[in-house]
């Protein structure tokens, strides 16, 4: 399921990137639940049941093309507040084509969401 989360949207122009981790990130003081992050186009899923208190839930998996599609995410809150947000994930101003990027998910104190691309420094070979 999550291998083809990003998969599905128009290729990026004149470079391909790829991804191999989906991680969410709990900055609150309380329990989130129900994450679920789908692909908007193909509807494809990942979810993560319970993070703890500045807790995290990731997934790593085969490096897949990355295409650009926006994702939905909806969660809930320790007191059963619900939430959903369509996020558009921007490629990194400094990129290396070789290094797999990762989709980092931020849950913010008051239940906000932030999202953002990011790969690992590339090795002393690239």
């Amino acid at each position: 399921m999550l291998t083809a989360l990003l998969h599905g949207c128009a290729t990026i122009p004149g470079a391909t990137y790829y991804y191999d981790e989906v991680v969410v990130i709990n900055q609150s003081r309380s329990l989130v639940r129900d994450v679920e992050i789908a692909a908007t186009d193909s509807g494809r899923v990942f979810s993560c049941g319970n993070i703890a208190p500045r807790g995290m839930c990731s997934n790593r998996f085969q490096p897949q093309l990355y295409r650009g599609s926006p994702i939905r995410v909806a969660w809930a809150m320790g007191d059963g507040r619900r939430r959903s947000e369509i996020i558009e994930l921007e490629l990194p101003v400094s990129l290396v084509a070789e290094v797999p990027l990762r989709g980092v998910l931020l849950i913010g104190a008051r239940g906000d969401i932030s999202a953002h691309l990011q790969q690992d420094s590339p090795g002393p070979h690239l």
